[in-house]
């Protein structure tokens, strides 16, 4: 009798545990299982500041700050915005991922004024009102903690002023991809930037290798910060340049990102080749009518080495039209390495890549805009 009684105590101990066991666990739909369990309503991922961030297991909507809502294109979660900022609202042909999907832009509503890297304002209210399951974000980490604390949203960071093929790039697209569930789609855009990447990178180095001692300078001009630029508006560490070997002669101010230089500076660099804003003809046109003689002086002049690129960076940078002016540069620097290369093809293809199959290029050159010969001054 004895060891019956202590068979049935243990019995009955042994059950108490394993309903305090069952306790401790989370109720179904109460959203407190841990990251990975079979039945989570919750899973963490770490965005490309590093943060880790708790999100649905199944996010639904998306809105965004600053110019995240680039990358949400890039990634192929567009179908999941509920909103955006002002200037998306309107879309240009300046961010092309705003023509993509224009339509959607213009009917989605504004929670922020879109501001990139100046002080960006956010209607927290509003935003908490339309309770997206996530924030995208591509403002600083701080700011990321900071509107997650203030609006109860979890908030997911994003970082990519002036990159192309960064481990920021690829972070950025990796993390909204988990996000928003469409991390396959994202993988193949990253997949296609280092295969492009390394194209470049490879070609450059032939051509190095077959002539050492040539490598041709370039200047980037007419490049547009706080306002339209001349000649002289240029940028030193220009990522396209850098993506190809090219010598961006702007480099040599110690500088980085966008600089003033004078008249004099560039004759005295005297580059090999110009890539020029064609959005600023009008100012380059009235400047070199008034130095007409100056400007035929120059190399890249006498050997009618000017070419017209759009600029990459607009409120955040376009990584799609970089790549394009990374060819472009390579291109016209090591013309007997990229005989094989379709021009025209290429820009359509890295946009329709980067823009889930739509055709930007074609809206391009519809508008005459593109990447080639520059148009004449005289």
């Amino acid at each position: 009798m004895k060891k019956r009684m202590q068979a049935i105590l243990c019995a009955t101990m042994l059950g108490a545990v394993l309903i305090l066991a069952g306790c401790s666990q989370a109720a179904p739909g109460d959203g407190a299982k841990a990251d990975g369990d079979a039945g989570a309503s919750t899973r963490m991922v770490t965005d490309a500041y590093g943060r880790e961030v708790t999100l649905p297991q199944e996010v639904q909507s998306a809105a965004t700050v600053g110019s995240a809502a680039r990358f949400v294109v890039y990634a192929g979660g567009q179908d999941k915005l509920v909103a955006v900022t002002e200037m998306e609202t309107e879309p240009g042909m300046n961010r092309p991922y705003t023509m993509a999907f224009a339509d959607l832009f213009r009917s989605l509503p504004s929670t922020s004024n879109g501001n990139h890297l100046m002080e960006t304002n956010v209607n927290v209210e509003e935003l908490m009102s339309i309770d997206p399951d996530v924030i995208i974000s591509s403002r600083s980490s701080e700011e990321c903690d900071q509107l997650q604390e203030q609006s109860g949203i979890p908030v997911i960071g994003i970082s990519y002023q002036n990159q192309l093929f960064s481990d920021d790039v690829y972070a950025s697209l990796r993390c909204t991809g988990e996000a928003l569930g469409t991390a396959e789609h994202a993988d193949g855009v990253i997949a296609k930037l280092r295969e492009w990447h390394d194209d470049l990178s490879s070609r450059a180095a032939e051509a190095r290798a077959a002539d050492p001692e040539s490598i041709p300078t370039a200047y980037i001009g007419a490049v547009n910060y706080k306002g339209a630029k001349s000649w002289g508006g240029t940028y030193a560490h220009y990522a396209p340049a850098e993506a190809t070997g090219v010598d961006n002669v702007a480099d040599a101010t110690g500088q980085s990102g966008a600089v003033d230089v004078s008249l004099e500076q560039i004759a005295q660099w005297d580059p090999d080749m110009m890539f020029l804003n064609a959005g600023n003809l009008d100012l380059l046109r009235a400047e070199y009518d008034e130095n007409q003689a100056f400007f035929q002086g120059l190399r890249a002049f006498q050997t009618d080495s000017l070419y017209t690129q759009p600029f990459y960076n607009f409120n955040g940078t376009n990584v799609d039209t970089g790549v394009c002016d990374a060819y472009l540069i390579a291109a016209m620097a090591y013309p007997d390495s990229y005989a094989d290369v379709d021009l025209d093809a290429k820009y359509a293809e890295v946009y329709e890549v980067m823009l889930d199959g739509f055709d930007f290029y074609g809206l391009m050159r519809e508008a005459n805009m593109g990447f080639g010969r520059f148009p004449a001054l005289a």
